[in-house]
């Protein structure tokens, strides 16, 4: 409730007061990284700029780690277990856990969700991508907000691979900073080099730009009369709710409209927060409905009317003493004297 508060806009005239109802959606996500079975396609396994690494059991992220933290002209692929087992058990001692090989043999994938500590265990950022097979087009599907230096890989089944290139993978060269693109790695080179300074910063106005909820004129008038900390919000209001059937009529043709039935309505149930009561009105004849509805909102908007008129009745007081309500033309009243508290 407190945040809901906060979310108001600041001109709303309306206050959140209570969740009468909510739904709970849960969502089945598997996006684990382990998945030393799956089938890589060949648009990807013959890829010179991506590395997949045979047996990986599981351990396909760390052998990626291993691959990008070893600093050998020679490395092979095929041939880095030494260095993948330094991995695991740099990260067992990182989470406190006993090095043992059976679970370094029946360790289970890595979720995405996890990959926060890994990079904090590695001192290294972890970018995750992901690619269509058939159009070849690659997509990040996870950017670290880290500050280490970064590595990539691709997703691909549940199956992570190394990434030697991501700019050459996406065909397309882009600054990690400001993410603008270019057409070449030298132009990216220079740009970070000599003009990149922007700090990606995101920023939300503090007043809507394309919503523009309606005025609230309580808000304004107390804010001319300079009425400080008042309650600016509407307290009460009426709600209504039809039953109707549908009637077939006689086709009519718009332009872009064809009608074939139209809304006869049965009943209409009333709701005031004020009295709290729910009053419903069946009636045959549609006319007598509203007339009933109509009059039943009457009597109790009189009621809504007095709460407010005490509500404000400081603010109502101002205005009257301020311009006592004389001289003014307002259009289809007729004001013709003086109006005091009594009279509102």
């Amino acid at each position: 409730m407190e945040l809901a508060d906060k979310l108001n806009y600041p001109s709303s005239g309306y206050k959140l007061k209570s969740i009468t109802a909510f739904k709970i959606f849960i969502y089945h996500r598997e996006h684990s990284l382990g998945d030393s079975e799956a089938i890589i396609p060949k648009i990807i396994r013959e890829n010179k700029h991506v590395i997949n690494f045979p047996k990986t059991n599981n351990k396909c992220v760390f052998h990626c780690i291993a691959w990008h933290t070893f600093q050998s002209p020679k490395k092979d692929p095929r041939r880095i277990q030494a260095q993948v087992k330094e991995a695991f058990k740099r990260y067992c001692s990182f989470k406190g856990v006993e090095y043992l090989l059976s679970l370094f043999r029946s360790f289970k994938p890595i979720d995405l969700l996890q990959l926060d500590e890994v990079e904090d265990c590695f001192q290294l950022g972890i970018n995750v991508y992901k690619m269509d097979v058939v159009s070849g087009n690659v997509e990040c599907i996870r950017r670290s907000d880290k500050g280490y230096e970064a590595m990539d890989i691709l997703s691909f089944e549940n199956h992570a691979l190394y990434i030697k290139n991501i700019d050459m993978l996406q065909a397309k060269y882009q600054c990690p900073e400001c993410e603008m693109v270019f057409v070449s790695a030298e132009r990216v080179k220079s740009h970070k080099k000599n003009q990149c300074e922007l700090v990606n910063i995101e920023s939300f106005p503090a007043e809507p730009t394309i919503y523009k909820p309606a005025q609230n004129t309580i808000r304004s008038l107390l804010t001319k009369y300079s009425f400080k900390d008042a309650d600016q919000y509407i307290d009460h209001f009426i709600v209504y709710d039809f039953e109707t059937i549908l009637k077939p009529t006689a086709t009519q043709h718009g332009e872009n409209t064809v009608f074939t039935n139209e809304h006869i309505p049965l009943s209409v149930s009333v709701a005031d927060s004020l009295t709290e009561e729910v009053r419903c009105f069946v009636n045959d004849d549609p006319k007598m409905l509203l007339v009933d509805m109509f009059k039943y909102i009457g009597d109790v908007s009189v009621k809504i009317q007095r709460f407010y008129v005490n509500k404000y009745r400081s603010l109502l007081q101002k205005i009257i003493n301020a311009h006592g309500l004389t001289g003014m033309e307002i259009p289809g009243v007729n004001l013709g004297k003086k109006y005091n508290m009594t009279d509102v």
